[in-house]
């Protein structure tokens, strides 16, 4: 539920007050980055060091202790701090965002020249050798002797075989 600005003005000291008033919109679009993560994490401490508070409180409350002090709206001021917080985290995400969408622009610019000088370059047609384009060309196995030879050489062995010499 919306807290009126008078309302969360009152529960925070002037500090707080200062962090929360720099976590709204005009103050916020003026930061620069360094700043603006300067800003969440002095939110953020302050943020944890009122919950701290409180949960102390409740407690000593619990356990039946003696009043430590009046409450003086401690949980308004976690919940306006808490507000502030998710004010920064959502602007920090938002430049984030157009960042990302700047960067993925500038990748897809790329993508598309690359991909257009590739269909602009020339297509490669392979190599001018024996396994281009209609596939392998026959070769003479030169590892054996020329026609006949090898068949009168085998020969010569079946007849020495057959005729006895041993």
């Amino acid at each position: 539920m919306a807290r009126a600005k008078k309302t969360e003005d009152r529960n925070l000291t002037k500090d707080e007050r200062e962090l929360v008033d720099q976590s709204r919109a005009p103050a916020l679009c003026k930061l620069e980055g360094p700043e603006l993560v300067g800003l969440a994490r002095r939110l953020r401490e302050r943020r944890d060091r009122v919950k701290t508070m409180t949960r102390a409180r409740a407690r000593d409350a619990k356990s039946g202790a003696k009043e430590s002090g009046a409450d003086t709206g401690a949980k308004e001021k976690k919940a306006a701090l808490a507000t502030a917080v998710k004010r920064v985290n959502k602007e920090i995400e938002r430049r984030r965002g157009v960042k990302r969408a700047e960067l993925a622009g500038a990748a897809q610019k790329n993508l598309r020249a690359a991909l257009r000088r590739r269909q602009d370059a020339h297509p490669w047609r392979g190599p001018e050798d024996k396994t281009s384009d209609a596939g392998m060309i026959d070769l003479p196995n030169r590892k054996i002797a020329p026609s006949g030879a090898l068949h009168a050489e085998g020969m010569r062995a079946a007849i020495s075989r057959s005729t006895g010499d041993r």
